[in-house]
């Protein structure tokens, strides 16, 4: 309960803090899934809240690649994402150096492709988001 609370918080924080910096949600017309590879990271953020707030399974390998995005802040709502739908945050650390992060994401991507294949949904398509560096230029 405490963790779901925790989670809760920092949904709640993210979404003040999106709010703030003046990002526009796209519009309707915008899927979910092409929200999560935006280019701006702000979209990124509000896309990964709301497939958290609907623990929406269909973007799951789509918060899987955003594991590996150039933004902390996207990485951090990704994991807490995955946290909220999945349960479990397969030992990745959003703030870790490449290495051991990388390592991590392929333990998600493993259990992800597992997961397809258990299930005989089909793997979507992803792609990584457009950006320049971690500092965001």
């Amino acid at each position: 309960m405490l963790a779901t609370m925790r989670q809760d918080y920092f949904l709640i924080m993210g979404l003040l803090l999106v709010s703030a910096a003046g990002c526009q949600k796209a519009g309707p017309s915008v899927s979910l899934c092409q929200r999560l590879q935006d280019s701006n990271p702000d979209v990124r953020v509000h896309a990964i809240m709301e497939a958290a707030q609907t623990r929406d399974e269909r973007a799951l390998p789509y918060l899987v690649d955003r594991l590996d995005d150039g933004r902390d802040e996207v990485r951090f709502f990704a994991i807490l994402a995955l946290e909220k739908i999945t349960g479990t945050d397969r030992g990745y650390k959003y703030y870790e150096d490449p290495g051991p992060r990388h390592e991590a994401v392929e333990r998600w991507r493993q259990w992800l492709k597992e997961r397809t294949k258990n299930t005989g949904m089909p793997e979507p398509a992803t792609q990584p988001a457009v950006v320049a560096d971690e500092t965001g230029e």
